[in-house]
């Protein structure tokens, strides 16, 4: 979610007023450094103007800011990696019977794409390495059901020549 979202988002859940521009830009930039613990503090405070615990949701953000620079996170990443990996799966899956990488980059990265979010230059040439040293095997099985499909349709031709034909009386 990028930031403008993020703030629409929490004016209209707080009822409140723009932040001043100095205080804008601080949360900008804490939003830079550390997106999650921002989305939890902003969280945090919506739910405790709901039950009427805070009067000033911007002061109160910011203090829940400063409190998080005071006792940094680290983001284990785990989410990225976890969804880079269903990528690299759904390419191993079903992906590599899709003729073009456009297609599969639209499935990938498009609007509804398994790894939209983490979208980089670097990422969009591991995966579509992959695709490209899978797309043969996805070609070959594709090969192989023309074939079955092909014997299929010959022996139904075959065994309706040897049935016997029904007599009209």
């Amino acid at each position: 979610m990028d930031w403008q979202t993020l703030r629409n988002k929490f004016m209209r859940d707080t009822g409140g007023d723009l932040p001043g521009g100095r205080l804008e830009q601080q949360l900008i930039d804490a939003y830079a450094e550390h997106p999650t613990a921002v989305e939890r503090a902003i969280e945090k405070i919506t739910l405790g103007h709901a039950a009427g615990k805070v009067r000033s949701p911007w002061g109160a953000l910011k203090t829940e800011i400063e409190r998080h620079r005071d006792n940094p996170t680290h983001e284990t990443g785990h989410g990225r990696e976890k969804a880079i990996q269903r990528a690299e799966q759904r390419i191993r899956n079903e992906l590599l019977h899709y003729e073009r990488w456009d297609e599969v980059e639209d499935e990938l990265f498009g609007p509804r794409g398994t790894v939209k979010d983490h979208d980089t230059p670097t990422l969009r040439e591991r995966l579509q390495a992959l695709w490209t040293d899978l797309r043969p095997l996805g070609e070959l099985v594709e090969h192989e059901q023309r074939e079955r499909l092909a014997r299929h349709v010959e022996q139904r031709k075959t065994l309706a020549d040897k049935l016997p034909q029904p007599t009209n009386p």
